[in-house]
């Protein structure tokens, strides 16, 4: 039934509708006995004409009605006039969850902060016995001013069956937060138990947070098809994808809850939705914050921009980007902060972009910029770290130190900045943190000067790099990073064709080892010995050398591409893919990546998906 604006219902005036929903039609009114704007929403004649099911709906109401907490929508009555039903409400002015995100997915801090008021609501529902039965994006409501308020707790389960069923057996076009191709309605947000007809509870609700978590962190949701059938049979019998293969930068707490919420039984799945708003709150939050204004800049994602040579001296642009790349290696090691590795983050030396454009290129949350001096055997590095949201310093500072002490120099920063992001750094990070002791000052000069060379990837270069990494290593034998750098240039020689490939593979896996005989913590040596098993056709073993990789250095993108690759060539798809992503989120601007992420669809036979990367 439609009413028309002027048409009273009792002492309320029906001012605009508002919409439809599974529950009927609603409309802004007037209370003209309290002077106030209420929503109303007039029941389908299938609820209305029901005597048993408005009895429960009746006993339902009341306890959705008791509820008084500030992420629920209020329910004011359930009332009869001339044989039209219809329930009063709180009136609130916002967009839904579905409407809101309709161009894309939102920044994470602010997909935690949304769902965290949503684990709240259900909390509070839940406690009273209300269980919501039908969470979706179309039944959360966000405010003006950035509250969730939850709509139809407890009233879903008197929706017209008939209804949904028939809105969701079309495939259709017409998407919110969703992708081309996947359907609308309930049945998406339906938990396994749901699809069985089986017994409903809390953690009921919890599943279809977790759908609602998954689509608003990558886009798209985790179990499609072209009908509800189909969806169905996919909700009882698949794994969703890993949310990295849609968006590489995925935090992994967040996929963890995500991963969790999602379990088939419920018995596996968090247990109340306070556990959830705990777990995202601690992801929000980080440890030691007093509250959401105490973490208002929440950095999961950073570049470090090509630090400035004020020395002016052309001579030493080695040792800016030497001391940029350093920066760079120690952050990516963190496997709760994704750094852009340095190919792309080179890619601004020089531009004239503004931070918040270059961040918004890169999807960070954050850029470090600075300057780098050396003068004789004295380093001076300068630095600071931008939020990237509101362009403004977060923190800043010198450092002075002789260029023995230059290793230790890059811990501090690497630990200021941890402290001031208020990074949660595992047991596992602290202890396989790289050792650090005084350098001789004229081999880690020759080192930076074969990192500088190396970065150009011509056969000269590659061939000048080499002799830098030499010189370095006759001057300290046991300088690790020099002999991993020399590995990189002979597995590059061999692979690109710069020498017979059988000799300067040898060079390379020689000089891998011996870099991992001085300090077996170089996750670069590893990407070597992995690349070289692949060639010598021990897939195992080098899966085993990249995963070794990654546990040492999460941010190197070349471990990542280089286990894609293996992946992809024998037939591993969806691994491949995840991998190929995940390489992509912290290398963006390279184009050999991009392509081989086409590369990996492509031998999926994705072949749509393939082209966009081509």
């Amino acid at each position: 039934m439609t009413l028309s604006p002027g048409l009273k219902l009792l002492h309320y005036e029906i001012l605009n509708s508002l919409g439809a929903g599974g529950m009927g039609e609603v409309y802004r009114a007037r209370d003209t006995r309290l002077g106030r704007e209420v929503a109303i929403k007039v029941l389908p004649d299938s609820v209305a004409s029901n005597a048993g099911g408005l009895a429960r709906l009746e006993r339902e109401a009341r306890a959705v009605a008791a509820l008084n907490h500030p992420n629920v929508i209020v329910l004011y009555s359930l009332e009869e006039d001339d044989g039209i039903r219809f329930l009063t409400m709180e009136l609130v002015e916002g967009r839904t969850l579905d409407a809101l995100f309709a161009t894309g997915a939102p920044p994470f801090e602010r997909v935690v902060d949304l769902a965290v008021q949503v684990a709240n609501a259900l909390s509070a529902a839940h406690e009273r016995g209300v269980v919501h039965r039908d969470l979706k994006p179309r039944n959360i409501m966000v405010t003006n001013e950035g509250r969730v308020k939850v709509l139809d707790f407890g009233l879903a389960k008197w929706a017209d069956v008939e209804d949904i069923a028939t809105a969701d057996l079309e495939a259709t076009r017409d998407l919110a937060i969703s992708k081309t191709g996947q359907i609308l309605g309930t049945v998406p947000y339906m938990a396994p138990e749901q699809v069985r007809g089986g017994n409903v509870d809390a953690r009921t609700d919890l599943f279809a947070l977790g759908i609602v978590l998954y689509e608003l962190s990558t886009g798209r949701r985790p179990f499609e098809g072209a009908t509800a059938a189909d969806v169905s049979s996919a909700i009882l019998r698949d794994e969703p994808a890993p949310t990295v293969r849609y968006r590489g930068d995925v935090p992994s707490d967040l996929d963890e809850v995500i991963r969790r919420c999602l379990q088939k039984e419920p018995a596996d799945r968090y247990q109340s939705a306070a556990q959830i708003a705990r777990a995202l709150g601690a992801l929000r939050l980080g440890p030691g914050s007093g509250g959401p204004e105490a973490n208002a800049d929440v950095i999961r994602s950073l570049a470090v921009l090509p630090l400035e040579n004020v020395s002016r001296d052309p001579v030493q642009e080695y040792f800016a980007d030497g001391m940029t790349g350093a920066l760079i290696s120690d952050l990516a090691r963190l496997e709760n902060l994704r750094v852009i590795s340095r190919t792309s983050a080179m890619r601004y030396k020089g531009a004239s972009k503004s931070l918040p454009e270059i961040a918004r290129e890169l999807n960070v949350d954050a850029i470090i910029e600075g300057s780098a001096l050396l003068v004789g055997k004295r380093v001076r590095i300068q630095l600071q770290l931008v939020s990237a949201r509101r362009d403004e310093a977060l923190w800043s500072d010198r450092y002075d130190r002789d260029l023995e002490d230059v290793l230790e120099l890059q811990s501090d920063v690497a630990e200021a900045v941890v402290r001031e992001i208020a990074l949660r750094v595992t047991p596992r990070e602290t202890a396989r943190a790289p050792r650090r002791k005084e350098v001789n000052p004229e081999a880690h000069i020759e080192y930076l000067k074969g990192q500088f060379t190396a970065a150009a990837t011509s056969p000269q270069a590659i061939e000048l790099s080499v002799r830098h990494f030499q010189r370095a290593l006759e001057l300290d034998p046991t300088f690790a990073p020099a002999w991993a750098g020399l590995a990189d240039c002979h597995h590059t020689r061999a692979a690109r064709g710069m020498a017979p490939p059988a000799e300067a593979t040898e060079l390379a896996r020689t000089a891998a080892l011996k870099a991992l005989e001085l300090d077996d913590s170089l996750a670069e040596a590893h990407v070597v010995l992995g690349a070289i098993q692949s060639r010598d056709l021990d897939f195992p073993g080098a899966v085993r050398r990249l995963r070794k990789a990654i546990v040492l250095n999460p941010g190197l993108s070349s471990a990542y591409f280089t286990l894609g690759r293996i992946y992809y060539c024998t037939a591993r798809h969806a691994e491949a893919e995840e991998a190929m992503l995940k390489a992509l989120g912290l290398d963006p601007l390279s184009m050999i990546i991009h392509t081989t992420v086409g590369d990996a669809y492509y031998y999926a036979r994705e072949f749509e998906k393939s082209v966009t990367y081509y």
